[in-house]
């Protein structure tokens, strides 16, 4: 790969407008910019999938609600057996299997008071879909990664906008990512990480740095958020030596390496009859593989529905029913008309206005059910949700995570006094 060529970065949608963009039959539209590999932008917008260029190395940015990051402590060990070890390091805080997850481990937290490091985690059903599309297109998949992996290139901290999302970093926790449409959100969650021992100035773009202030008028600390010419964190090309797949996954999912131009050139001829064959015998393929992930895609669905039939999927419904049987391994009284399922019913229910795939983690314990969601289950969805299990005499009250800074809904087993 000529490292002087222009860079495609592409910003993937979320799972489920990818879905949706399918189901409707309509090719999915994405943000993109093509870079000099300085990260100078040359030009950019938005875009058919199928319309985009072809002829130059592309990065995905996975969207940042997709990829787990986790402050962890590695043991010590070294190349397979460290690799190996990292899915099972970041166990508790999964909702599958750790096998069925691509971890990596960056050096992202220099400053951090216990030494962690960052453990990225990407579920390989979501690196497959989105390995199995660019694939598709003919795009030249150079990197799969995530804008939150990008690091400072000073001692201050950074802060930037993209597309929906306000995203922090600062070297001594996970990054900050909230959603720009939520100011409420956005101040509190500010407020906190301001407020961390050893948190460093946050620089940002002039641009960026006069929205903020709009947003969060009052909760930007004196001499703690600063404008700048830019943000200084490191340019986008930068992600390429932090892909969240390494060549040879990405080899085992059908990608190529990118090929020297001069030697593909003198293949080209001979090779023509042959990957007609090929891609005919693969399109044929495909369209199987993808026939039968809908019909299961659709049993899954159907199958929730059965088992419950009144609660609405506040989660993936795989991650449900993954976490139950956990659940009944270790012995919970889920079998109770107040136990730990009843209470998931419950919080499906109060939550059903929350946005899909919003419920990251539940936890049971002391009587109580703790679900912690994402940050964007807005002030008014939490509202309606304690009413609503007030309403169903039921104990309940909002927390933020001591160390996740998401909110939390506890509900205790039995009748609110």
């Amino acid at each position: 790969m000529n490292n002087n060529q222009p860079l495609l970065v592409i910003w993937w949608p979320k799972a489920l407008d990818q879905t949706r963009a399918e189901e409707e039959g309509r090719m999915i539209r994405l943000r993109y910019e093509v870079l000099a590999r300085s990260g100078d932008k040359l030009h950019g917008g938005e875009e058919a999938l199928n319309k985009l260029p072809k002829d130059m190395p592309c990065l995905v940015l996975v969207n940042p609600t997709e990829v787990g990051l986790f402050a962890v402590v590695p043991p010590k060990l070294t190349g397979n057996k460290l690799k190996e070890a990292l899915p099972f390091l970041v166990e508790p805080y999964l909702l599958n299997e750790p096998e069925e997850n691509h971890v990596s481990l960056w050096p992202n937290l220099p400053n951090h008071l216990g030494g962690a490091k960052l453990a990225a985690v990407l579920g390989k059903t979501r690196a497959r879909s989105i390995v199995s599309s660019c694939a598709q297109q003919g795009l030249k998949l150079a990197g799969l990664s995530c804008e939150t992996l990008r690091e400072r290139t000073g001692s201050e901290g950074a802060a930037w906008l993209s597309g929906q999302d306000f995203i922090l970093v600062d070297g001594i926790d996970t990054p900050l990512l909230t959603p720009a449409t939520q100011p409420a959100v956005l101040k509190v969650m500010l407020q906190r990480r301001l407020q961390q021992t050893g948190a460093p100035v946050i620089e940002l773009s002039n641009t960026d740095h006069a929205w903020l202030n709009t947003q969060v008028d009052g909760a930007m600390g004196e001499n703690k958020i600063r404008a700048s010419a830019k943000a200084p964190v490191e340019p986008l090309p930068k992600l390429l030596n932090k892909s969240l797949l390494n060549a040879d996954e990405l080899r085992k999912m059908g990608m190529r390496p990118m090929a020297n131009q001069a030697g593909l050139r003198k293949l080209l001829a001979p090779a023509a009859v042959l990957l007609a064959v090929a891609v005919l015998g693969l399109n044929a393929l495909a369209f199987k593989i993808e026939n039968a992930n809908a019909a299961i895609e659709a049993q899954i669905a159907e199958s929730y529905a059965q088992a419950l039939p009144n609660t609405p999927m506040v989660a993936d419904p795989l991650l449900l029913i993954e976490r139950e049987k956990r659940n009944l391994n270790a012995g919970l009284d889920t079998s109770n008309a107040q136990g730990a399922s009843a209470l998931l019913h419950e919080v499906g229910l109060a939550m059903e206005q929350a946005p899909f795939n919003s419920m990251v983690d539940f936890a049971w314990a002391e009587n109580t059910l703790s679900v912690r969601f994402n940050a964007n289950v807005s002030e008014d969805q939490q509202g309606a949700a304690l009413q609503k299990l007030k309403a169903r005499r039921l104990e309940a009250k909002w927390l933020i995570g001591a160390q996740s800074n998401l909110p939390v809904l506890q509900v205790k087993k039995g009748v609110a006094r």
